[in-house]
């Protein structure tokens, strides 16, 4: 089935963050605190995609005390780091809000994300994801991850909703 054809019945999507929201470079202060770098348009993309009702979240193996505040400086409330299963994050994500994972997306770029990519009703992947999992996603976006992917994914899923083209709600 064509993606497009799925995306009307999105009501959430959940994120990997290394990879996807990231270019996958983790950097390490003299502390041994890890630093991630996040593309503003992105970012930009999830705060407008959640002020328009599409429930945005991330699922990451990483962790650390840095990892959560950004994500929750963007608006999003699911926040699963620490996830060796990650469909584990799936399982109490749809149970929370007892939803349906046919009404999720996901969007992953390696093999722990594979899982959880089976699991929902739309997969995506940045261009830069392992050969694998592009083989086998549902979308395959031609941006890299931490470069544009997941505002490709949401402005879809917005144009998609007639929720894009409308420049009075892009400020507020």
């Amino acid at each position: 089935m064509n993606y497009k054809q799925i995306l009307p019945q999105i009501s959430s999507l959940l994120l990997d963050v290394d990879g996807v929201l990231t270019d996958g470079n983790v950097y390490f202060e003299g502390n041994g605190e890890a630093r991630r770098k996040l593309f503003t348009k992105d970012s930009f993309a999830i705060q407008f995609a959640i002020r328009q009702g599409l429930r945005v979240g991330v699922v990451t193996g990483g962790s650390g005390a840095g990892l959560i505040e950004p994500f929750r400086q963007l608006g999003m409330t699911d926040i699963y780091t620490n996830a060796s299963d990650k469909l584990d994050a799936l399982n109490d994500f749809t149970a929370i809000y007892d939803i349906d994972p046919q009404t999720i997306a996901y969007m992953g770029d390696d093999l722990p994300d594979y899982g959880i990519m089976q699991r929902v009703g739309l997969s995506a992947c940045p261009a830069d994801a392992s050969p694998y999992i592009r083989e086998r996603v549902n979308y395959v976006s031609p941006k890299c991850g931490g470069e544009g992917a997941v505002r490709d994914i949401i402005e879809q899923w917005l144009r998609e909703k007639d929720l894009f083209d409308h420049p009075d709600k892009w400020t507020w």
